[in-house]
């Protein structure tokens, strides 16, 4: 009887330490792993978690309904990127969607509503909480998300410098678009970028213009959007293997009858989209049927390396250009009438009081304007008293159109906003983009001659 008991206690006492040791493995599992599913929960988060639905490698589980909220230390920020994203779809996210909003709870400011394909893409908070709400109906799972959560804290911002002013002519090969480059930053520890895009800014002659990169780059993934005329690298990588591929990155021209003129390269740091002209910072930001006074207050929690954010204010064609180049739809602008009917004005930014266009159709431009054919119309009992860039299937590609503030369907649905960074006063000198030049010509450069 004494040996039993004892063997038994032997056997007990293993059968506990056993279990220990498979339990601290697995919680050193997921520490190492910072995993984060989602279910009902406040978390605080750290730099490099993973923030994946609650199916985590499988679809996610129907009939759910939770809120989780990712907290960071005070001065801190958070910046979550989206690299999948795959829920499904409905015009106006009605079955299964994904809620996102800048602060502590549902009732902090909504940025934006998701589902089908349609991407967050990076979402950032203004302070030191992000939430997100999620919802799955009773029927059809898709693979869900995976995010990779980046805690941002209060220093100064990298610093890039470029060189290039060439020329590239009728059959010649393809040239690097710039011929130095260096990215920097004041803070030590800081030597990694998520994202850099390189687009031509001005003189893009879509169906002619090409970039495309070469050489190996491990750690970066290049996306050409012909549309905007804009080559996107994707890290995360070091800066030092950023700027290998940007000395890799190449123009070329596939017309057999091209188009002269200068076209200017902006090298920017993460995905904002510099124009040297304005001096400003431009990015759309998808959110399917968002009204036009959350987009402006939306727009307004945005920031950009410590720039201020609003709703884009458009005083140029090249500002109008670049700003209709980026849009998947209809995107709002900062303009209306809604103080004085015909008195279109921005409302938003540095800019907010600048008359832009009296009158309806055929009225008069004090200030650069860019409607579309038969705009400003204002049909409709309600009236139409907000400005937005029309979708590339209606009309002049790049134009502008009233709507209510509510948006309208189909190709007059909002798609997302505009927004721009620069000219607020306040805002830091920065240096996070850099412009190189190349000049096109028509005629063949003689055999043998070198020309710049």
């Amino acid at each position: 009887m004494k040996e039993t008991f004892r063997l038994s206690r032997i056997f007990g006492f293993y059968s506990i330490l056993i279990v220990f040791i498979l339990l601290s493995s697995s919680l050193n599992l997921e520490a190492q792993s910072n995993i984060i599913i989602g279910s009902a929960s406040s978390v605080t988060v750290q730099d490099g978690d993973y923030f994946y639905d609650d199916g985590f490698n499988n679809n996610y589980k129907k009939n759910k309904n939770y809120t989780i909220t990712f907290n960071v230390p005070s001065g801190s920020s958070i910046d979550v990127v989206f690299e999948s994203f795959s829920v499904e779809v409905q015009s106006n996210c009605n079955y299964d969607w994904l809620k996102i909003f800048d602060g502590s709870s549902v009732s902090s400011t909504l940025l934006g509503t998701y589902c089908g394909t349609n991407s967050p893409g990076t979402i950032s908070s203004t302070g030191e909480a992000l939430t997100f709400q999620w919802h799955s109906d009773n029927s059809v799972q898709y693979a869900g998300w995976k995010a990779l959560i980046q805690v941002i804290s209060a220093s100064a911002p990298p610093v890039i410098v470029a060189t290039g002013n060439q020329a590239y002519c009728q059959g010649d090969m393809p040239l690097i678009i710039a011929e130095s480059i260096s990215i920097s930053d004041p803070d030590p520890g800081d030597t990694q970028l998520n994202a850099m895009s390189i687009q031509i800014s001005s003189g893009y002659q879509n169906g002619e213009d090409l970039l495309s990169i070469t050489g190996t780059h491990p750690n970066i993934t290049s996306s050409w959007d012909v549309t905007s005329g804009r080559l996107t690298l994707t890290g995360p990588a070091a800066f030092t293997e950023f700027e290998a591929a940007i000395l890799d990155v190449q123009y070329s021209n596939s017309s057999s009858l091209l188009t002269a003129g200068q076209r200017t390269f902006s090298i920017t740091l993460e995905e904002a989209n510099y124009l040297a002209e304005s001096g400003h910072f431009y990015e759309f930001i998808p959110n399917i049927g968002i009204r036009w006074d959350a987009a402006r207050d939306a727009a307004a929690l945005r920031t950009y390396y410590g720039l201020q954010g609003y709703l884009a204010t458009l005083s140029s064609q090249a500002e109008s250009d670049l700003a209709g180049a980026q849009i998947s739809g209809a995107g709002w602008l900062g303009g209306s009438d809604q103080n004085t009917e015909g008195v279109w004005m921005w409302m938003t930014g540095p800019e907010a009081g600048t008359v832009f266009w009296n009158g309806g159709v055929g009225g008069s431009s004090p200030n650069f304007a860019f409607w579309n054919t038969g705009e400003p119309n204002n049909v409709g009992s309600g009236g139409e008293d907000y400005v937005h860039i029309t979708d590339n299937s209606i009309g002049i590609q790049g134009s502008w159109n009233d709507l209510p503030i509510a948006g309208g369907s189909g190709a007059y649905q909002p798609k997302g906003y505009v927004v721009e960074y620069g000219g607020v006063p306040g805002d830091p000198v920065l240096q996070i983009s850099a412009t190189t030049i190349i000049n096109v010509g028509s005629v063949p450069s003689p055999v043998g001659i070198f020309h710049e």
